[in-house]
Order: C-alpha cells, then structure tokens, then sequence
C-alpha cells in the first residue's frame, strides 16, 4: 500500500522555496504581518481596518497600523480612500504571485516558515546588541 506525501513533508530539505526565503528575509516580515497577508487574501476583496486586523492578529491597534502600512509599502496592500482601511491588491503580477507562494508555503510549513522569521528577529537583535557593545567599549 502506499502512501501519499503531501507537500512539505519531514523528507523535504527545504520547504521554503528560494524565492520565498528571499521575500521573507528581504522584507523582514513577521508572523503577524503573514498573518495579516492571509486574512486580507482570504477576506475576498473585503477592506480591513487597524481595529479589525488587530483583533484578528491580537496585537494592539498601533502595531496592527504598523502592520498595514508595511503592507502598503510593499505593495501588497492599497489603502482605501476613506484613509483607515486597507484591502489586499498585489501592485504586480510577480509579487501576486509569491505572495501566493508564500501564503501557501506558510499553510503547509507553519513551523518552518516561523522559524526562519525568528531567527531573522533573533540575528537583528543580536546585531543591535552588539553594536551597542562596541560602541560601548571604545
């Protein structure tokens, strides 16, 4: 009998694709603003403001404004003219298209895709840290 294996499996070296990797890390997104992706996408054109997204992402509304306007500078997202509300709307065709791979490597490799954003998170803040540490000691 044999059995199927689904995308992302334990055997796959690397689940994230390249040109996922390099969107994730050139962007320096988090969870939450993956997360934000994902409802936008899914919301069916539907606008969300930074009380709904934050509600939905449970961060607070200053971070959920941080989130959208990330999401905006990307190009991932356009503001609506009543200025408080953003609907996904992918400025380009090829960025569409690895937001879609993104979003679909991230519902098949949560753990994987989450790991890779933290130790992103995890490099910046021990870069920050020591370059406070030089700057200290000279």
């Amino acid at each position: 009998m044999q059995r199927a294996v689904s995308g992302g499996s334990a055997l796959e070296p690397n689940p994230i694709p390249d040109d996922v990797r390099r969107f994730i890390l050139g962007n320096a997104l988090t969870v939450p603003d993956v997360e934000a992706l994902l409802m936008l996408r899914g919301s069916g054109g539907a606008s969300c403001d930074a009380d709904l997204l934050a509600s939905r992402l449970y961060v607070s509304r200053t971070r959920a404004e941080a989130v959208a306007a990330k999401l905006r500078n990307l190009g991932a997202a356009e503001q609506l003219d009543d200025a408080t509300s953003i609907v996904y709307r992918p400025r380009t065709a090829e960025l569409s298209a690895v937001l879609d791979a993104l979003l679909l490597c991230y519902a098949r490799n949560l753990v994987q895709v989450a790991q890779l954003i933290h130790s992103t998170e995890s490099q910046s803040a021990q870069a920050f840290a020591d370059a406070f540490r030089i700057r200290k000691e000279t």
